[in-house]
């Protein structure tokens, strides 16, 4: 760090959780944080956010700080942050203007989902399929780390211990923070139809609106389990041979971990994962958005659940092939994502305060 910069700059991480939202947005800011905490003084801004998160933040021993409503410029002055890295789709133009007033450096973690303007000063997006092009003209001063060289990816992930892919035992599911589309039971289901010579995993950061079904499937399915919050998500993942994950957040360490993997698409901001060069290769993706979890046993509904289980049990039974995604998965990824990202922050905090 020079001598321009405080000690220890501020830096804000912005981003909400909710049923709705889901925990990717918190989580992709916690790796970064992870990262960044040797450096700065690490705040949590927030409008709403669960308790179970709260708590891990806490834990983090990152300081937390819940805003209103509707974010002013004035209401984050007073806290003098020197840079706020967001990560929030649902930012109006205008809240974007108040940030850009409190003097803040701007750092974006960005899914390319639209064609405005960006106001940020760096803009984040790991997606392979990215380029500087595709962002000059919506921020043409702004710097940017793009690709899977700056995957966000939690220091649990980094320090694992790797298991080789024949030795691993476990088919995992993994839906996110809060499985939005309700397809953890009738996937889970299906699943133990097709593949009961196979553990299966349903990993959980919290419990789940069908708990109950859930818990009563795992006293009638030996060789089915419930895991919820672990110490180590790295840990559950290196003994999978084959996941079915949200196409969001996770695949990065999915891919981390060597996993092959089933990427469910099941919200519009996941849309990336199926038009990525990816696709195909270390995972292969399937379009759930019309899933609809208020008539599970309608045709359409089934249809999807028995295709996601039929391509299940057939990866699972292709030794060769679950082999070559895991390999060209960890190609993919080196676990310093994120540091790079840090590292490219201080440049763009040093750079600012040479002109200031």
């Amino acid at each position: 760090m020079v001598d321009s910069l405080p000690a220890k700059p501020k830096a804000a991480f912005y981003g909400n959780n909710s049923h709705r939202i889901g925990a990717g947005h918190i989580m992709r800011l916690y790796a970064l944080a992870e990262a960044a905490a040797n450096q700065f003084d690490i705040w949590f801004v927030y409008k709403t956010c669960s308790d179970a998160l709260l708590s891990k933040l806490k834990r983090a021993n990152f300081n937390l700080l819940q805003i209103s409503s509707s974010l002013t410029g004035s209401e984050l002055k007073q806290h003098k942050f020197d840079t706020i890295i967001v990560d929030d789709y649902e930012l109006t133009g205008n809240e974007w203007h108040q940030l850009v007033s409190t003097g803040s450096y701007l750092v974006k973690l960005d899914d390319a989902l639209d064609d405005d303007p960006i106001l940020a000063d760096l803009i984040i997006n790991p997606a392979p399929n990215c380029t500087q092009t595709d962002y000059q003209s919506r921020a043409p001063h702004a710097n940017y780390c793009l690709g899977p060289h700056f995957t966000y990816l939690r220091r649990e992930f980094t320090t694992c211990h790797f298991t080789p892919l024949m030795a691993r035992p476990n088919l995992l599911i993994s839906l996110g923070g809060t499985d939005t589309k309700s397809l953890a039971l009738p996937l889970s289901k299906a699943l133990l139809k097709t593949l009961n010579q196979c553990q299966v995993q349903l990993l959980l950061g919290k419990p789940h609106q069908d708990q109950i079904a859930l818990e009563a499937l795992t006293r009638e399915q030996v060789n089915f389990s419930l895991i919820c919050d672990p110490q180590s998500v790295a840990e559950v993942m290196t003994l999978s041979g084959l996941a079915i994950s949200a196409a969001g957040g996770t695949l990065g360490e999915l891919a981390s971990q060597g996993v092959p993997t089933l990427a469910l698409v099941t919200v519009d901001n996941q849309l990336p994962a199926l038009t990525s060069p990816l696709n195909n290769t270390w995972y292969q993706a399937i379009d759930c958005r019309h899933y609809e979890q208020s008539e599970p046993e309608s045709e359409s509904n089934l249809a999807l659940i028995n295709e996601i289980a039929t391509q299940a049990y057939a990866l699972w039974h292709n030794k060769c092939c679950r082999q070559l995604m895991s390999d060209k998965a960890r190609q993919l990824i080196d676990g310093q994502g994120c540091q790079r990202v840090i590292d490219r922050l201080v440049i763009g905090l040093e750079e600012k305060s040479k002109h200031q």
